[in-house]
């Protein structure tokens, strides 16, 4: 059995505290947490992987506590900061994942939050050539760049993606119209994930979605 994780929100810092914003919420985090929600985002990971990257990281900045991985990782699940799926087959357990978060863009990459970022990732220890080769191209184009326009305008899942794209509803200009026009008969938000698993855009919509979160373009809610 394969098990995926990601990140739900995004990261701000008000007061020299770190928050995460999800789902029209503020929610502050204990030191414990904030490693190991960092330690996800603009990640997908198995829990081993997971772990492992918690426990350099709290080594690295010598943090020490009586709250033990598990407990750390069950908290975010709970307080809705953390999403996980599995199944057999890895791409089974990633599209079970992906197909109820909605997509949430970023925001615009300008130069300053490029510069930031490729700063922050020599920090915290990538090497300089894997830094350049996150920061190479941020043009997006294609699904990647309909997705993220669609997804500014109205907030979607990634079935809903995969059946939109399925059936050309790219104009769709009110998210009251998705269900009317994107959801065939009888069809709700757990039905239609069952579906589009069988959908013949769900690879190319599913790797575009994973890359625009991987380059760091949007979150998961």
């Amino acid at each position: 059995m394969v098990e995926y994780f990601v990140t739900k929100g995004k990261l701000v810092v008000r007061n020299n505290e770190p928050l995460v914003e999800a789902e029209g919420e503020t929610k502050a985090l204990t030191k414990a947490e904030f490693i190991l929600w960092t330690s996800l985002h603009w990640n997908i990971l198995n829990k081993d992987s997971l772990e492992a990257e918690f426990s350099r990281r709290m080594k690295k900045y010598r943090l020490f506590g009586d709250v033990s991985f598990e407990q750390t990782l069950k908290r975010l699940k709970t307080r809705g900061l953390v999403a996980s799926k599995s199944d057999y087959l890895a791409v089974d357990a990633l599209y079970n994942l992906v197909k109820d978060l909605y997509v949430v863009p970023f925001g615009t990459f300008n130069v300053f939050k490029k510069t930031m970022m490729f700063g922050v990732m020599l920090i915290d220890g990538t090497p300089l050539d894997k830094c350049r080769e996150a920061m190479a191209d941020f043009d997006l184009k294609g699904l990647e760049k309909q997705i993220v326009c669609f997804s500014k305008r109205l907030k979607v899942s990634g079935a809903e993606l995969i059946r939109i794209s399925d059936k050309g509803l790219w104009d769709i200009k009110s998210e009251d119209d998705i269900v009317p026009l994107a959801y065939d008969e009888h069809e709700d938000t757990d039905i239609l994930g069952n579906y589009t698993r069988f959908s013949k855009d769900k690879t190319k919509v599913l790797e575009a979605i994973v890359n625009l979160y991987l380059k760091k373009q949007i979150v998961f809610e």
